[in-house]
């Protein structure tokens, strides 16, 4: 219709979002043809009117079966030619999404490692087109969109871009898919909800000149649908809304309906060389019936291409010819891009080829493993097209194109369906071949503990040890040591050990050193788990001398190696070695493109890069863990990230993501009170104490690791998250609990073997004794208790817990009357949190030198810090330099800081701020700056 009419409130309401800091999502949802697209062209006008830069795409049918393709719409023709100012690291992950990219991207690509990292690149992208005036993303037609798109958009809810940024969406609400729905649920979006149009606004779009009488028909008729009066109003008065579609194109003339049909069998949009092509029409023929398309406005320019005026429009002229006719033209479309990707050839050969077509079951097969990386839903129908055109004498490869599609499933979040393929792949293989049975059964078995059904898992594994043959000697190393590694995923530490040391000793005999170096990793969990901390610290020596010695080739080989090797370096309180082996396995993980570590890779580098008191980073680590386990569908593996995120942020003050993310992961837990969920409970009280709630503290830790006792937590880390509750108990003045706490401590490590040998579990027992004797007005017995803690973090490198007890001493010592020694460690407690980035707990520390009468000079502040005091020293260096104009890789270049170090600063400072968009930021800071 010429003129727009009927949504002036609608449009208000997405014009309101323009104004808005930071991330807005509007959802226009509406029945088809009711206007969403005309309303997204209105609001993309009025945006460009006021300076934004606007980008549009749009999902189709058959382009939506590419991964992010919806968004290549909308990005690929503005970055032609476009370098954009992003490290190589992002370049390369960005080529294999964007073609316009590929000309800027390093020869050298990463193997993979995970779609975060893609979502992340992406994320990068979007906050630079967004700089400096804001971006609006309108994409239309996203109930046809790849998942791979859902999973950006629930990213970009759970991590909002630090810049003003505007996403609407428009799709038809009885097609929403669940993974769509999914995405959205992460944030909170405005709905527009598009109603049918009234008589009185039908009267004005039909203008003056139509009679009552018509009026009133085309409107009874049309429902207030603009495009079905559209289509009435020119072909008369029709019953059918797909009839009347029908008529308009009954008009045409041979040439225009041949190439109205070869259009819509190329989806939108479509060139005209193709489009001649399918139709077996010369150019100049498809030229002159394009002409008359575009003349009764079916067709529609779309740059140097076209696509039709609706999709409803597309779908009547694809309907209306023969079956017959589309099968030819689906061939020829086919055969037409040939040179093109095979995501853009597979759609056409799944409707054309037959059973037996090997060429076809190649090329989806082909499809499919090019979007795996980033689209597995996609790659799972690739592969279920060619497993249908397989020929019954193929049961082989119909065998590994299933554990494929398994595989695929996995990753994409679909894990129950994902199960069920693998278990068939196991039922089908035959008897007589262990090795691939071997490898079915470790699949199987690790989505079972990804679902939280351990028992199933050990009994997948167990029967197939019992009917391997003798003579598959490494085959029944990795089952066994899978089936010890049931209990330590599940945190379940009563292994039967027999099958570790099985596992072990065929590992030597057969010189495999990385089965060996596993095997010894397993054995040190285990034992930790069991309370013996000399045997524990025994293995995990044996485990990190074979790892190593091993090249990374070798230890490419098995990625749980250094996993589980480096968390039991965690728990063994040796965090600096942790780190070494957990970076070396992140490392392989990107190379390699192997994912299923990722999450306890990043977790237990969060928990490292936290204990030696680089917080900002361990942030980072953690806020990736999280995204890697929301792409796993897992709860095991949300649980036990939004767990150390919640740690992480407990740690730096963080107070509302520290509860939001301990509320998380206690619900991703489910009912089941394990392990996990007493970790889960601890993570949720240390946020509730910070957050000035001490019953809730004690009562959620308690409640969550099975009672009083702490039963559900292993003896071991009790003293670790004990000293929560004594916190808790002098906070709700309860001195006498805090000592059964600390009682409980002293229990679990006493009894122990080798217990004393974990130097930071006596320290946190020395620093909650310290506490308690604070509390009583005993600082004598405070100072003594205060110095050993120190002596046991510092031998640990537990930086955070080491700088907590300098101040507890500090304090201790001030109370004593030893004021000289008192702002000695003070100071040095003051120096250790600037450097750990706790500019709270710093502050605290100087208020209390200068009640001792200190002169204490804080290190000097920027201009920006002094104005804006709730920042830290590099807090306020990044925020002049936001509102100095500088882009993120600007700021990491000036600071020679990393991008995700740069991210977490800048989320920090919106955070302090309040504010939500690196626009408000940098207003923020200049007004500061002339308010002084």
């Amino acid at each position: 219709m010429a003129h727009f009419v009927g949504r002036a409130d609608e449009l208000a309401v997405l014009t309101s979002l323009l104004a808005r800091p930071g991330l807005c999502v509007a959802e226009i949802v509406g029945e088809p043809g009711i206007g969403k697209t005309r309303l997204l062209a209105e609001f993309r006008a009025v945006a460009a009117e006021k300076g934004h830069r606007v980008l549009a795409g749009q999902a189709g049918e058959l382009s939506g079966t590419a991964p992010f393709s919806v968004l290549v719409d909308a990005l690929d023709d503005v970055l032609a030619g476009c370098r954009p100012p992003l490290d190589e690291r992002s370049l390369a992950l960005l080529a294999d999404v964007l073609p316009s990219i590929e000309d800027f991207a390093p020869a050298e690509r990463p193997a993979g490692g995970g779609r975060y990292r893609v979502h992340g690149a992406l994320s990068e992208l979007l906050e630079w087109l967004a700089s400096p005036g804001g971006l609006v993303l309108t994409l239309d037609d996203v109930h046809w969109a790849d998942e791979a798109t859902s999973e950006l958009l629930g990213r970009l809810l759970r991590r909002p871009p630090q810049v003003p940024m505007v996403i609407v969406l428009a799709y038809r609400p009885r097609q929403q898919p669940p993974h769509l729905t999914a995405a959205l649920a992460a944030g909170n979006s405005e709905i527009v909800e598009l109603a049918p149009l009234s008589r009185d606004q039908i009267a004005e779009l039909l203008g003056p000149d139509v009679s009552q009488h018509r009026l009133n028909r085309l409107y009874d008729l049309s429902g207030g649908n603009p495009l079905y009066l559209d289509a009435l109003s020119k072909v008369g008065t029709l019953a059918s809304f797909d009839a009347v579609l029908r008529a308009e194109l009954a008009v045409l003339a041979e040439p225009e309906r041949l190439i109205a049909h070869a259009a819509a069998t190329l989806d939108d949009p479509f060139d005209l060389d193709t489009a001649a092509f399918v139709a077996e029409m010369s150019r100049q023929e498809a030229e002159s019936a394009l002409a008359g398309l575009l003349t009764r406005d079916l067709i529609r320019a779309a740059g140097t291409k076209w696509r039709y005026r609706h999709p409803l429009v597309r779908r009547a002229a694809y309907r209306s010819a023969s079956r017959g006719w589309l099968h030819g033209a689906h061939a020829r479309a086919a055969r037409a891009l040939v040179d093109a990707p095979v995501v853009q050839q597979a759609p056409h050969v799944m409707r054309v080829a037959h059973v037996g077509d090997q060429e076809a079951i190649d090329l989806l097969t082909g499809a499919a493993r090019e979007a795996l990386a980033h689209g597995p839903a996609m790659a799972a129908q690739w592969l279920r097209a060619a497993i249908d055109l397989l020929p019954e004498t193929a049961a082989d490869q119909r065998l590994g194109l299933l554990a494929e599609l398994g595989h695929a499933l996995v990753l994409s979040g679909s894990l129950h369906e994902g199960r069920d393929v693998l278990q068939a792949v196991l039922h089908q293989l035959p008897r007589d071949d262990p090795a691939r049975r071997a490898a079915a059964v470790v699949s199987c078995a690790r989505v079972e503990q990804l679902l939280g059904h351990h028992q199933e898992a050990r009994g997948l594994l167990l029967a197939e040890l019992a009917r391997l043959p003798v003579t598959h000697r490494v085959e029944k190393v990795r089952l066994e040591l899978e089936l010890g590694s049931v209990g330590l995923i599940s945190c379940d530490f009563r292994i039967d050990i027999r099958w570790i040391d099985d596992a072990l000793a065929t590992a030597r005999d057969l010189g495999d050193r990385t089965l060996e170096a596993e095997a010894c990793a397993v054995h040190a969990l285990a034992a930790y788990g069991s309370a013996d901390a000399a045997t524990a610290l025994e293995w995990q020596q044996k485990s990190a001398m074979v790892i190593d010695q091993l090249s990374d080739d070798d230890l490419a080989a098995n990625l749980n190696a250094t996993a589980t090797l480096g968390w039991a370096e965690l728990y063994l309180a040796q965090p600096r070695v942790a780190l070494r082996h957990l970076d070396r396995g992140l490392a392989l993980s990107a190379r390699t493109g192997q994912s299923h570590q990722l999450v306890y890779l990043l977790t237990g580098k969060a928990m490292a890069q936290m204990l030696l008191g680089d917080l900002v980073e361990a942030s980072a680590s953690a806020a990736e863990a999280v995204e890697v386990a929301e792409l796993s569908a897992s709860d095991k593996l949300r649980a036990a990230s939004y767990t150390i995120q919640g740690m992480v942020e407990t740690s730096r003050r963080n107070r509302d993501l520290a509860l939001r993310a301990g509320k998380r992961a206690v619900r991703a837990c489910g009912g089941t009170l394990d392990w996990w969920s007493a970790v889960a409970g601890c993570a949720l009280g240390a946020a509730w104490l910070i957050n000035g709630d001490a019953d809730a503290s004690v009562a959620n830790l308690v409640r969550l690791s099975g009672g009083p006792a702490l039963p559900l937590l292993d003896p071991l880390h009790r003293p670790v998250f004990a000293r929560g509750l004594v916190a808790a108990e002098l906070s709700r003045g309860r001195p006498d609990e805090a000592r059964r706490w600390i009682a409980l401590m002293e229990r679990s490590v006493a009894e122990s073997p080798g217990g004393h040998l974990l130097a930071n579990r006596s320290g946190y027992l020395a620093f909650s004794n310290a506490m308690v004797h604070m509390a009583s007005k005993e600082p004598h017995k405070a100072v003594e208790h205060a110095a050993t803690a120190i002596s046991a973090f510092q031998a640990t490198d537990h930086v955070v817990p080491e700088v907590e007890s300098r101040e507890l001493l500090g304090m201790a010592l001030a109370a004593s009357g030893d004021v000289a020694a008192a702002i000695k460690e003070l100071a040095k407690a003051a120096s250790l949190y600037e450097r750990c980035d706790m500019p709270g707990r710093q502050d605290g520390v100087y208020q209390q030198l200068r009640a001792l009468g200190h002169n204490a000079v804080a290190p000097r502040r920027s201009p920006v810090q002094t104005i804006l005091p709730q920042l830290t020293s590099r807090e306020a260096e990044v925020a002049q330099l936001v509102a100095d104009g500088l882009t993120n890789r600007e700021i990491m270049q000036r600071l020679r800081l990393s991008r995700r170090t740069v991210e977490t600063h800048i989320s920090n400072i919106r955070g302090k701020l309040h504010v939500e968009s690196r626009a408000a930021l940098a207003a923020t800071v200049i007004r500061a700056g002339q308010a002084s």
